[in-house]
C-alpha cells in the first residue's frame, strides 16, 4: 500500500517538475508523511503508522 502511494506520488511530482511548475508544499508534506509510516512499520511503532496514515488520508490536522 505505502508503495502505490510512493509511486503515485512521484508520477505527480515529476508531471509537475516535467511541466516546470513549482511542486505544491503538500505534495512535499505528503512524501514526509509517507516515510514516516514506512519507518513506524519498519519500528513496529503502530501509533505513529496510525498517525500519518490519518494524516495523509487528510483527516488529520497537519495537512488541511
Amino acid at each position: 500500500m505505502l508503495d502505490d502511494l510512493k509511486n503515485q506520488l512521484a508520477t505527480t511530482i515529476n508531471a509537475y517538475q516535467n511541466e516546470g511548475k513549482d511542486v505544491p508544499q503538500h505534495l512535499w508534506a505528503q512524501g514526509c508523511l509517507i516515510y514516516l509510516a514506512e519507518q513506524a512499520v519498519a519500528e513496529g511503532d503502530e501509533a505513529a503508522f496510525l498517525f500519518a496514515l490519518n494524516e495523509i488520508c487528510g483527516t488529520g490536522t497537519l495537512i488541511a
